[in-house]
């Protein structure tokens, strides 16, 4: 088992990447009394670069509106402060995964996989009605960030971690060689990051069955991540197989409801990776 631990990754990343002040920035005033969604709008608004990504993402398929948005104060009076800020993490969350890209994993598969579990998580949320989905969205989309972060720092290791099979999931294998796996390392790194503890706790929980039978939000990313998996390694595992229906009752969904979540993230997907990579496309 190696030696390295998920919290020195995690710090050596944190000071490599530190998060965009204009991400602290909004969720500051989000809880600030004082400040109003027009306040945010005309901060974002100092970044043309950002606020023309921002609208592309409120245009793609995390968001179905009946009309184009076309302005930033439309977009955050449609679409809320909350969202807003998931948005904003979302697009932090791409740069991150550029900073951090390897050559020694799989990086269409690793885009496809987050993306995968952040719609199918996106999904779930909206189908057992929980408020603030896009919150999902970002959660599957940053719950593997780890594994660009092992690859830099241990990449011998990255890639003995690669080499999971039908009867060995990616997980089990991550704990096998490193002693922790990927999600713990993303984890650790959002609480670096000083992001909202409902944001990095599931993520750290994502692999603890247990965890998923008693906590919605850890049941909703256990059953993402592994439709995700399921869906990049079709050749080695079915979501049946690797999300047991105990979780799904408690969620009080079934195989269908999961069916169609993986559908909805299959449909959308390559347009996601369009607007958040289009050099993977």
């Amino acid at each position: 088992m190696s030696l390295i631990h998920p919290v020195d990754i995690a710090k050596v990343a944190s000071q490599s990447f530190a998060l965009p002040d204009i991400c602290v920035r909004i969720r500051s005033m989000l809880d600030d009394d004082q400040s109003d969604l027009e306040d945010i709008s005309r901060f974002i608004a100092l970044d043309p670069s950002l606020s023309s990504k921002l609208l592309k993402l409120a245009n793609s398929p995390l968001f179905r509106f009946e009309s184009q948005i076309d302005s930033l104060s439309k977009a955050i009076n449609i679409i809320g402060g909350e969202a807003l800020y998931n948005l904003v993490m979302s697009e932090t969350a791409s740069s991150a995964f550029e900073h951090f890209s390897s050559d020694v994993i799989d990086l269409k598969r690793f885009w496809l996989q987050s993306i995968y579990a952040a719609l199918v998580a996106k999904h779930l949320a909206k189908m057992i009605k929980i408020r603030g989905s896009e919150r999902f969205f970002l959660l599957g989309l940053l719950h593997n960030l780890g594994e660009l972060l092992v690859a830099i720092q241990a990449p011998d290791l990255a890639i003995k971690c690669c080499k999971y099979d039908e009867k060995t999931s990616p997980w089990k294998l991550q704990r096998q060689v490193l002693g922790f796996d990927y999600a713990n390392c993303s984890a650790k790194l959002m609480e670096f990051w000083h992001l909202p503890s409902q944001l990095y706790v599931p993520v750290m929980d994502v692999h603890n069955e247990n965890k998923a039978l008693e906590n919605k939000d850890v049941a909703i990313i256990y059953t993402a991540v592994r439709a995700g998996i399921a869906m990049t390694h079709d050749n080695l595992y079915s979501a049946s197989q690797l999300i047991t229906p105990l979780v799904l009752k408690y969620l009080n969904l079934d195989q269908e409801d999961l069916k169609d979540a993986i559908k909805f993230a299959s449909m959308e997907a390559d347009g996601v990776l369009s607007v958040m990579n289009p050099s993977l496309c």
